[in-house]
């Protein structure tokens, strides 16, 4: 089908992120719910070899997060695999990934708002689970409304905390590790690693989140591969450190049970400091996660609307060139998926269609020519190749849902191109009337 017309003037982004806020920003995005709450369904899946799934996670992250960093030092604009996928795919593929993108993204910082609502209603039992959830919610788009330095200067703050709080834990909860809680490693077998890894792959969704910012990042070619690296590393380490301490404390079937496996971890060791520790550090670590998630997909509605793929209003972007349209409209979403949508079920699609996207992502650098790679092919071949295993080594009512969402946005796209057609045929044919005048 053809190309909506032209994208609205004056939608350009403005370079305003440093080095470091792209670092604390991909750190942000990865670390908070799937170390928190979804490590607790992926042990029921997988037991203690769901260290294994964090190890597999991390190197398909990995490789797709090579495919966008090189990626975006070539087609530096905002959007991430939405903008790659149309210009080196085609329109229909870019649609694909950016809608994917859309609802796992929106559909994430909502579970991760429920995350944040558990741990506080494990602190205090007063206030319900869901009205946290949602004054979350509400939180993570009003900061990213006011504009892109004020939440990340939130981020970068609150990311350095987070790492500190995370490694508190694994110190003062190693003493009570055993190694008997580590058997039997793998009681349900590859299968069972494969789908706890697509799983736990919803803790590694933010790593590209530079990516997405790259028209908003300072000397993006060379930062954004070094600040995806160093993100991506440092929150697998971590994630290691903390799951294997988790596992060797509590034993695969008591954390499968766990609403808040750290806080569990601690109160199992007896350390009342600890548990104060593990509260914050969960609170504010998935907080600062829906915050940069929100950020992240604002800018692919906002790159979506440039191209009229959404509606043209999300790419007007406000004072000081900030894309809050973008920003509201995602959050309302979010909003809507803390106070409704299941957790799992949301953790499960939200992981699904980010292993879609990235499928994108893996084609469009293969079709990079060769002076503009950066990494070896193979990479985006292993990537592409993960990726869709995992994706559909998820439960199959969770890949259903996923496919019939994108089913969904083609048709929606497909409607919506008919619609320009007619009113471009009208707009013709009205103009040969004029003429014959």
């Amino acid at each position: 089908m053809g190309e909506p017309p032209g994208r609205p003037p004056d939608t350009a982004l403005r370079p305003q992120l440093r080095f470091f806020d792209a670092v604390a920003t991909g750190l942000a995005a990865i670390l908070g719910a799937g170390i928190f709450a979804v490590i607790a369904p992926a042990a029921k899946i997988a037991g203690p070899a769901l260290l294994v799934s964090f190890v597999i996670g991390a190197f398909v992250a990995l490789c797709n997060s090579l495919s966008s960093t090189q990626l975006a030092a070539v087609l530096p604009r905002a959007g991430g695999t939405y903008t790659f996928g149309r210009k080196m795919m085609g329109p229909w593929w870019g649609f694909s990934a950016g809608w994917m993108f859309l609802v796992a993204n929106t559909v994430g910082p909502g579970a991760i708002a429920l995350a944040f609502g558990g741990y506080l209603n494990a602190v205090v039992g007063a206030v319900p689970v869901r009205t946290a959830a949602v004054a979350a919610a509400l939180a993570m788009t009003g900061l990213n409304a006011a504009g892109i330095r004020r939440s990340v200067s939130v981020t970068d703050a609150v990311v350095v905390v987070s790492v500190l709080s995370l490694l508190a834990a694994v110190v003062i909860g190693l003493p009570g590790a055993r190694a008997s809680n580590l058997t039997p490693f793998a009681p349900s077998g590859v299968a069972g690693i494969l789908q706890a890894t697509g799983l736990l792959f919803f803790a590694y969704t933010g790593y590209s989140r530079i990516a997405t910012l790259v028209e908003e990042v300072r000397d993006p070619r060379h930062t954004i591969p070094r600040a995806t690296l160093i993100a991506l590393g440092t929150a697998t380490l971590l994630y290691l450190l903390v799951a294997t301490t988790v596992l060797a404390v509590l034993g695969a079937s008591r954390l499968s049970q766990s609403s808040s496996p750290l806080e569990d971890t601690m109160v199992a060791v007896g350390s009342g400091f600890g548990v104060a520790v593990v509260a914050a550090a969960a609170l504010l670590t998935t907080f600062n996660e829906g915050l940069s998630d929100l950020l992240g997909v604002s800018r692919v509605a906002f790159a979506m609307g440039r191209e009229s793929d959404l509606p043209s209003g999300l790419a007007r972007p406000g004072a000081g060139q900030n894309p809050w349209r973008s920003v509201v409209f995602v959050g309302v979403v979010s909003i809507l998926v803390a106070a409704f949508a299941p957790f799992y079920v949301a953790v499960a699609v939200s992981s699904f269609g980010t292993l879609l996207y990235y499928v994108v992502a893996n084609l469009s650098a293969l079709r990079l020519a060769k002076e503009q790679r950066m990494f070896p092919r193979v990479l985006a071949v292993a990537g592409l190749v993960g990726c869709l295993l995992l994706a559909f080594a998820l439960a199959p009512e969770d890949v259903g849902i996923g496919l019939v969402i994108l089913l969904v946005g083609l048709v929606f796209r497909a409607l919506r191109l008919g619609v320009r057609r007619r009113e471009k045929k009208d707009g013709a044919d009205e103009l040969d009337s004029l003429r014959r005048l």
